[in-house]
């Protein structure tokens, strides 16, 4: 029984897997056809299945960009390079599509925070844990070469590789950490009015956003976001005029 269900779930996979790339397939052919609303639609379905990939992000982004949907493109650029941040693709489209954004609200420079954050960004969580995955193996392995032939060297090498590993194990910890408490999202509406408390109401409004721009979630609840702009802004906006980046 238990390998009649393993069986059907491998089908079920393969054919899963088919029907997602054949959705991409038809959404990369929208978009050369230049029916960039429905290649959106046919992204978006992918998305709606819990699969995502650095590719699958470009093309929305691509595609939103095309329709002049600036605030969803940067969302789609920037969840890309959350999975890859090396990605020259997202980084390049990104910085083009921010140049379109009205009202661009710059992140103000902070060398000690900046550094952290393009030090944190330069890998995605997934790769901070491969490479620490890889240490751990790879000093498991000279411990068990040095037991062998008891070689000094390589006594040494596995004590500078223990060291190395911990490290690198304290900075992937950090930055689960980092990215915990830096949670942030993308307006996607223009005209979006910033609140002084989480219900709507013309005696309470701050400022407006604009689609496009960038801001810190610091809480939310069902229907709202306590959120920090870069210029200093802080205050409540609707969860639906928001799109966020984890």
């Amino acid at each position: 029984m238990f390998k009649n269900f393993s069986i059907s779930l491998l089908l079920f996979s393969i054919i899963f897997s088919q029907s997602l790339d054949k959705i991409f397939e038809d959404g990369n052919s929208y978009y050369n056809q230049k029916s960039y609303n429905k290649a959106i639609e046919n992204y978006n379905k992918i998305l709606d299945s819990e699969f995502f990939s650095q590719d699958l992000y470009l093309n929305l982004g691509n595609a939103y960009f095309k329709t002049e949907d600036f605030g969803n493109a940067r969302w789609a650029y920037e969840m890309g390079l959350k999975l890859n941040p090396l990605n020259d693709d997202l980084k390049n489209n990104n910085n083009v599509n921010k140049s379109f954004i009205e009202n661009y609200v710059e992140v103000p420079e902070n060398s000690i925070l900046d550094n952290l954050n393009l030090f944190f960004q330069f890998l995605s969580l997934n790769q901070f844990m491969l490479i620490n995955s890889l240490l751990i193996l790879l000093t498991s392995m000279l411990f068990f070469i040095y037991r062998i032939f008891e070689v000094k060297i390589l006594k040494k090498i596995f004590i500078y590789f223990s060291v190395f590993s911990i490290i690198f194990l304290l900075l992937t910890i950090t930055k689960g950490i980092w990215d915990e408490n830096n949670k942030f999202g993308i307006i996607i509406k223009n005209d979006t009015v910033l609140y002084s408390a989480p219900y709507t109401n013309e005696s309470i409004e701050i400022s407006v956003f604009y689609s496009g721009n960038k801001i810190k979630i610091l809480q939310s609840t069902d229907s709202w976001f306590e959120i920090y702009s870069f210029d200093g802004r802080k205050g409540w906006i609707r969860a639906q005029d928001i799109r966020n980046l984890y």
